[in-house]
């Protein structure tokens, strides 16, 4: 949980509705916000700031990629975990160099994307607490 008790909000980004149907299931007891598009997402995680933004290399209009690099510009900037079916490292080295917490590759453990998702949620309230005074 974040501060307060409230709810993580959380950004779900693939075009995919398969991939999209399981991440609802996985993280039913968040705030949930969806986009199966890049135009969208960015536009989600400006109004909505989310916790951790679940993002797909793969993207119809853009790269996940070039979407994590716009939401580093971001205050505060959240937390990404990049999805992939490309299991190459070096999309594996562009993910990490745009500075994405995790990367995990498709199809995924949902243990492994749960554990990532906590240790970026505690990451994130770290992050916070650095900031405020």
């Amino acid at each position: 949980m974040t501060d307060q008790g409230k709810k993580p909000k959380i950004l779900l980004v693939d075009d995919l509705e398969d991939v999209l149907a399981v991440l609802r299931k996985l993280f039913a007891a968040c705030e949930l916000f969806e986009a199966r598009n890049a135009k969208a997402a960015l536009d989600l995680a400006a109004s909505q700031k989310p916790d951790i933004v679940i993002l797909d290399v793969h993207l119809p209009d853009m790269s996940g990629v070039d979407v994590m690099e716009k939401l580093a510009l971001m205050r505060p900037k959240p937390v990404v975990i990049m999805i992939t079916g490309d299991s190459s490292i070096e999309t594996a080295g562009k993910s990490l160099a745009a500075g994405v917490f995790a990367h995990i590759t498709k199809p995924f453990a949902a243990d492994e994307l749960l554990e990532q998702v906590r240790k970026g949620l505690a990451f994130a309230e770290k992050e916070k607490r650095k900031r405020t005074p």
